[in-house]
């Protein structure tokens, strides 16, 4: 009895030993990050790091009243923090000089890399996130237009934070299909995947007019329209280094070419080649990339398979007759190519930049000979001959067929 009392009190003394959280952080003591900026800037001569991070104020964040207001009507639930360093990590760890807490960016959900920081080379900073403990991988990657310093400074107009802001529309980028998002996992990967370049969301700053102030004319209105940010077009990057942007309709095409396109709009010409008068909404679309190697000739076929519905057709003229149908396949078929055709231009010759992933794909299908040709396939990738071919269908016309005369 005396030796199983003993075991049992070992037992609870251990139990009691493991008890608690030794590296617990209180949130009362916690600052908490929600949107990250990174940027390069010039001091003195010398390159510096610039951290920036949109920080929560939980007692101005807990005021707010049912309409985003609150009882002040001053104080916002965030403050923007920034520090300089000679490399990220101590520029992010100088914040502590601002904060009167400790820092925790694990509940941040967009990193924003500034334009110069991008142009310069973005492999560093993605060092930093990598070691990071605290950096989620399915942070969204942005790149800002500017430095990432201003879109941080940009107030929201929909929500209470910019990041819930910036989150919605990233989740909101499937409807029109103009933006190609990425987490920081998958970022990370096409910059170490051979015959794979890089690419990232584009964030900028507009001026968005208010009612009365865009009048033809009135110059006298200019810079006086409230800031707001979008997403729009796709940063490229080629070694790791920003080589430019695509604009919207070259990140469509460039979406529809490796089968990211998901909805979107594509005006047609049916009626009248001067006019647009069908719009074709696409709601399934489908790619496969197949390379070709005969001899030393290397080739790639892309197919792409859309479908859609008439959303809208402004014209009186029949359009649900089969020939008229075929016409509008045949047109969006077209519209489609042209837009893949035109991303897939700007991409080789350009840029010079492999973001289809035209080598990583010539390497899983041909690995012997990507042996061969690895290191000479940033000379050879600007020369090699892509066809695109396009099929699309119209699935339905919507609740009517032809469109009523009004008389």
């Amino acid at each position: 009895m005396g030796k199983r009392f003993v075991t049992i009190l070992i037992i609870v003394f251990i139990l009691f030993s493991f008890t608690g959280c030794w590296s617990r952080r209180e949130i009362e003591k916690l600052a908490m990050a929600t949107i990250i900026g990174t940027d390069k800037v010039t001091i003195d001569g010398q390159d510096k790091w610039l951290i920036s991070a949109n920080m929560i104020k939980p007692r101005d964040l807990a005021s707010q009243g049912p309409l985003g207001g609150n009882g002040s009507g001053s104080d916002k639930p965030t403050v923007l923090v920034s520090s300089i360093g000679a490399t990220a990590w101590e520029a992010g760890r100088n914040l502590a000089a601002r904060l009167p807490r400790r820092e925790y960016i694990s509940h941040a959900n967009i990193f924003v890399i500034g334009e110069r920081l991008a142009r310069d080379g973005v492999d560093q900073i993605i060092d930093v996130i990598l070691r990071s403990k605290d950096i989620r991988l399915n942070t969204w990657v942005l790149v800002a237009k500017g430095q990432a310093l201003d879109i941080l400074e940009t107030e929201p107009e929909f929500e209470e934070l910019l990041s819930q802001e910036v989150m919605g529309i990233v989740q909101n980028q499937p409807v029109a299909s103009k933006v190609f998002t990425i987490d920081i996992k998958r970022f990370a990967n096409q910059l170490i995947t051979p015959g794979q370049d890089a690419v990232a969301s584009c964030i900028e700053i507009f001026e968005r007019k208010e009612e009365g102030q865009s009048q033809p004319g009135n110059s006298s209105d200019k810079g006086n329209g409230q800031k707001a940010v979008r997403l729009g077009g796709t940063a490229v990057f080629r070694k790791g280094k920003l080589a430019g942007w695509l604009n919207d309709e070259e990140t469509k095409g460039y979406l529809y070419g490796i089968g990211r396109a998901r909805q979107g709009i594509i005006s047609l010409s049916v009626h009248e080649l001067d006019k647009k008068d069908v719009a074709f909404a696409m709601t399934r679309a489908s790619s496969r990339i197949v390379p070709r190697v005969e001899g030393d000739e290397i080739s790639f076929i892309i197919d792409i398979k859309a479908e859609g519905d008439l959303q809208q057709h402004d014209d009186t003229r029949p359009i649900a007759r089969p020939d008229v149908i075929k016409a509008v396949e045949q047109k969006a078929a077209h519209e489609i190519k042209a837009l893949v055709e035109n991303a897939l231009n700007k991409a080789q010759n350009e840029f010079e930049a492999d973001i289809f992933g035209f080598g990583n794909r010539l390497h899983k299908r041909y690995p012997q000979f990507w042996k061969q040709i690895q290191q000479d396939w940033r000379e050879i990738y600007p020369d090699i001959k892509v066809t695109v071919n396009v099929e699309a269908k119209v699935r339905r016309t919507g609740m009517i067929t032809d469109t009523p005369a009004v008389n």
